[in-house]
Parts: C-alpha cells; structure tokens; sequence
C-alpha cells in the first residue's frame, strides 16, 4: 500500500490525517462512545459460575490480556450497531476491525497499558522480511490505539500508521516496536472527552513516582482531583494550571 504521506513535507503530515479521519467512515464520537462503552462493560465482566464466580475487577489482570479482550469488545460492539457495515477480524490474516464495504477502511486497533501515551507493537512490526509481509494483515492503514492505566481508560487516537513507521528495538532479543514522536505528533489524533479526566495524574510529564506519591497524601490521584485542587501547595497548583491547558477540551 502506497503511503498517503508520500512526498509530503512534515509540516503537513497533521493536515492529511485530519483529512484521512475526515475521509473514514467512523465519527470519532462514535469509536469514543464505543470505547467508553467497552470499557465499562469489560471490568463488569464475570468468570465462572455458581459459587465459584467472580468478576475481572476482583483479580489482578496483566495489560495485555486486558487490551485482548477490550479489543474484542469493541469489535462485537461495532458490529452489533453498524452489522452491515463492519465485523470483527476472523482471522490473522484480517485487520482487527473490518469495514465490509471497502478493505482500506479496515482498522487495527493497538493497546497499552503501561503509563503514559506511547503504544508498542511486535517487533515484527519494524522488520520488513519476506515472510513478515506474506504471513500477516498489511500494516499500513488506519489505526484506532487506546492507552489505559489500570482501571483507568486514559487515551484513545485515531489515525494512520505506515508500516515504516514502526521502529524495532536495536536488541535482537527485544520483542517491541516503537513509533517515533513525529507519529504520535502529525499521524495520530486524539480524541477528547471527560474518560481522560480519570486517567492517573503520572500520564502528566513531570510527575514521576515520588512526586505522585507526594502529590496522593493531599488527596491528588487522578487528572480530575488535579484540576479541582484548591489546597495551598505551590507545586500542586502549578501543575493544575498546566493540566487546565493540557486537558481543555475535556472540562
């Protein structure tokens, strides 16, 4: 798949996603919406049965299993709304979320767990071998890409994402691709609502272990305690007024 970006200079690369997500079929109020939704919906979610239930909120559940099953979730939520219009992938040789209309709006979603904004794919996903692109969905195209923090949905993008874009780490044994800043910057979207304002206050830059900790014993966990601070520490309030600037579109 030729790039859209194509002889395109950096300085217009945002201009092209807002008019390739302008070109999709899915609102982002929608892919919001849905997600939102999921989100929900996954830690209400019960295994087992009789006296031997219990819910996914109860237990200790690793990130990636997590962004599997949400994944999922937001595929068959999809597709029971708009059932004409879009499935879930069936197989590996699928995107994750198929557009039934026309394969180049097909989606791959990528999901992360770890705090902060960034998203990892397999290291596959920066080697350009033979096998690689004969064995796997092309990895070009429109991305969805969701980054939660434990129980907390903290940020959802869309846009596009060439394969080129995915950087393997340098270690033959490591099992990450990364995206360069440039992505996050021009490629990817993201989409505002009040979900964010539960996102832990370390997604903010600046704000590292201790500082969080500090910050928790005047009762300052989540973006929204910060934006609602009206305690007497200077170094909170300077970082409420930048979470105001930061987090605008939200309040």
């Amino acid at each position: 798949m030729t790039s859209p970006y194509k002889g395109l200079p950096k300085e217009i690369w945002l201009d092209k996603t807002r008019e390739l997500v302008l070109q999709h079929p899915l609102r982002v109020e929608l892919i919001r919406d849905i997600a939102v939704s999921c989100w929900g919906t996954l830690w209400q979610t019960k295994i087992g049965e009789g006296p031997t239930v219990f819910r996914i909120d109860e237990v200790e559940v690793p990130s990636a299993v997590v962004g599997y099953f949400f994944e999922k979730l937001f595929a068959r939520e999809l597709a029971a709304r708009l059932p004409t219009d879009w499935r879930g992938g069936q197989s590996k040789e699928e995107k994750d979320i198929v557009c039934l209309s026309d394969p180049y709006f097909s989606v791959e979603m990528k999901t992360s767990g770890q705090l902060g904004t960034k998203i990892f794919g397999n290291r596959s996903y920066g080697q350009k071998t033979e096998e690689a692109l004969v064995s796997k969905p092309e990895k070009s195209g429109y991305y969805i890409t969701v980054n939660f923090h434990g129980k907390a949905l903290t940020l959802i993008r869309f846009g596009w994402i060439d394969a080129s874009d995915w950087k393997p780490q340098k270690s033959e044994t490591g099992q990450a691709a990364s995206l360069t800043l440039e992505v996050y910057k021009y490629k990817l979207l993201e989409i505002p609502g009040r979900y964010r304002l539960s996102a832990p206050i370390g997604i903010m830059e600046g704000i590292g272990k201790k500082t969080a900790e500090t910050f928790a014993g005047e009762g300052v966990q989540t973006i929204y305690d910060l934006l609602n601070y009206e305690g007497p520490n200077g170094r909170i309030q300077a970082f409420r007024e930048k979470a105001r600037e930061q987090f605008a579109p939200e309040l």
